[in-house]
């Protein structure tokens, strides 16, 4: 898939036009594929249970760094300061549920190949946005930024 991506790049399309043309299962496809190409172990679509069910679109693992991704789909002109602050929230959330699971359940840090001393960090990809931007403790990246975000990740987090 990323192999396709960077035909269409290579041709002069714009990032943000060959990725608009993609549904959102393909999105996180090329969000997870991304990942992969930086060394991380990655899990799709993860569901947990605490007090409620939970889905995580990607855990992407590696060495002590743990990033809980949320996938965005949002067309132009989505980015209001309120749907991005809300988006944070929701998504903080679901990380703290996220470790109240890990702590409670040994299978799963081994399955997901979790470090002792590991950090977790809250990440939404999107598939239109200039700035790396962050909010609370989530940082927001385009999708097209993010290859660039993980080799430069210690000057984000």
């Amino acid at each position: 898939m990323l192999e396709e991506l960077e035909f269409q790049l290579k041709r002069g399309k714009a990032i943000e036009d060959v990725l608009e043309k993609y549904d959102w299962k393909k999105f996180e496809n090329v969000v997870t594929e991304i990942f992969k190409k930086n060394g991380f172990i990655t899990k799709t679509n993860f569901r947990f249970k605490t007090k409620r069910n939970y889905e995580i679109d990607i855990i992407a693992v590696r060495n002590n760094k743990i990033f809980c991704v949320d996938c965005k789909w949002w067309g132009r002109g989505r980015y209001k300061k309120t749907s991005l602050r809300q988006a944070a929230i929701n998504q903080e959330n679901r990380v703290k549920e996220f470790q109240k699971f890990l702590k409670k359940n040994p299978l799963a840090k081994s399955m997901l190949k979790i470090n002792p001393g590991y950090t977790i960090y809250p990440l939404i990809t999107t598939l239109h946005e200039e700035d790396v931007i962050k909010e609370n403790n989530t940082i927001f990246i385009p999708a097209w930024k993010l290859n660039k975000f993980l080799i430069e990740a210690e000057q984000y987090i």
